[in-house]
């Protein structure tokens, strides 16, 4: 597998370096440390001058210098890392380009509990990076600590299940994960019977037999989710969406006391079609 970890250099941005590197001590994988210079800023635009870009440059390869540094003497053994600086109009951008044209299978970055979806590294970029990526981006909070995943927590709303549980499942099988499907009903539980009875045919489906299915009654997906993750003792939320919407609430300061799972338990989010 093949993962990218875009920084800005922040203390909050290893979060992802060590998170990712936690993965790789259980699976084989290719790890990337992206930076992105914008080309936007104001500096860039008002000065086209080969010395400032070369002392940006200069900077950031220095700073990515001291960055690979730390993180392999941290983690005391030898790591198979690769550090890229790129130019790009802006950050998600830069790093969707990059993640395309270098066939990357995922893409990992950092959060800050408790301060607002637009608070995450790179500030309101990080929500550029989720929302448009065709890549799925694995959001690791910043209290986060792995310890295997073992149990991955798939909220779906039924409109592609099987499309979307064929993305899903190749990344539980590097991890010999069980996918809990989990439908929240905020009518009157009418899947119920129809999703239980469909868990045959989708492990059949898709090859793989540690699947569960489940639907929860309940009026609020945030906290429906956050009732069954608590319930199975979910590693690893699941998604699948076509906005920003559902993050902003679960980043949200004033419901992030009540969303146990949004401070310690990473999300793995997929863009529908």
């Amino acid at each position: 597998m093949k993962i990218l970890v875009p920084t800005d250099f922040s203390k909050l941005s290893k979060i992802a370096v060590h998170f990712a590197l936690d993965l790789s001590k259980d699976f084989e994988l290719d790890m990337v440390v992206l930076h992105v210079i914008t080309t936007s800023t104001p500096a860039m635009a008002r000065v086209s001058s080969k010395k400032l870009e070369e002392t940006i440059k200069k900077s950031s390869e220095r700073q990515m210098d001291e960055l690979i540094a730390s993180i392999k003497k941290e983690h005391g053994r030898e790591l198979s890392i690769k550090a890229e600086i790129t130019y790009h109009s802006s950050i998600e951008k830069g790093v969707e380009s990059f993640a395309v044209k270098n066939n990357i299978d995922l893409i990992c970055i950092g959060t800050k509990g408790a301060t607002g979806f637009k608070k995450l590294i790179f500030g309101s970029n990080a929500a550029g990076i989720i929302s448009n990526s065709s890549v799925p981006v694995l959001t690791i909070p910043e209290y986060a600590t792995y310890e295997g995943i073992d149990h991955i927590l798939y909220s779906c709303d039924l409109e592609n299940l099987e499309e979307e549980l064929k993305l899903l499942v190749p990344y539980a099988k590097l991890m010999n994960a069980w996918i809990h499907i989990l439908h929240i009903d905020k009518g009157a539980g009418d899947f119920v019977t129809d999703l239980e009875r469909q868990e045959d045919r989708l492990a059949a489906l898709v090859s793989y037999d540690k699947l569960k299915t489940n639907t929860l009654a309940n009026d609020s997906i945030i906290n429906g989710i956050n009732q069954y993750a608590t319930e199975i003792g979910a590693d690893m939320v699941a998604m699948f969406t076509r906005s920003t919407s559902l993050f902003e609430n679960l980043f949200n300061k004033s419901i992030t006391k009540t969303v146990a799972f949004q401070a310690k338990t990473p999300l793995l989010t997929f863009q529908k079609k």
